[in-house]
């Protein structure tokens, strides 16, 4: 069977049992991420089960610093052996990719700056996302109620005739974004396409 980043974090969150998932999210909020990185935002982890946690992780830091990060705020929190479990379970990711040195030491001094030049998830596979992406409407409806697009650009967008033009719109939109609503959009797009997502994020490998 074929497991994903995504699989292998979500299965170790859940070993955590309820209490120390609460110190998980708690220090996950805390931990001082490097440039260009922002730290999730409280009010995104105070609810967020296993599942949730596991995207907004990907989302905010990509494959692999948000592997470090997990890694990182395990270790801070006294769970070295769910860290040193899911160090051997990610082994068996197909879309694994072991963190560089910069990012090794940017995890465990927290405040070091490394040059990751690291893209949000949006970012890296706009291109199959406006190519692949189907319906459109129901991604703009919850953008324009999370106030990440006016009523004006919401119109613009919608009188698109192809999915694709759409999509091509969006993006130019998008652009004055920050990480915090990359992350919205990355959670809104896995809500509507949930099998596109997965597929980008296996990247082809199994």
């Amino acid at each position: 069977m074929c497991f994903t980043v995504r699989d292998v974090l979500v299965r170790n969150l859940e070993e955590l049992g309820e209490r120390n998932f609460k110190k998980f999210r708690n220090k996950l909020n805390e931990f001082p991420v490097i440039e260009p990185y922002r730290s999730i935002p409280k009010a995104r982890l105070e609810k967020a089960d296993e599942d949730d946690v596991a995207d907004l992780i990907l989302a905010a830091y990509s494959n692999p610093y948000g592997v470090t990060v997990t890694l990182e705020v395990l270790r801070q929190i006294d769970q070295n052996r769910i860290a040193e479990k899911l160090e051997q379970d990610l082994e068996t990711a197909s879309n694994y990719k072991k963190p560089s040195n910069g990012h090794k030491l940017a995890g465990m001094m927290g405040t070091q700056r490394a040059d990751t030049g690291a893209e949000h998830f949006v970012d890296r596979h706009r291109a199959e996302l406006i190519s692949r992406m189907g319906l459109v409407d129901p991604i703009l409806d919850d953008l324009l109620s999370r106030k990440l697009l006016t009523d004006e650009h919401y119109s613009i967008v919608r009188s698109k005739a192809t999915s694709q033009d759409k999509m091509r719109e969006l993006y130019g939109f998008s652009r004055s974004w920050g990480v915090g609503d990359k992350d919205t959009f990355y959670q809104i797009l896995r809500k509507h396409n949930e099998p596109l997502i997965v597929d980008l994020e296996r990247s082809g490998s199994c």
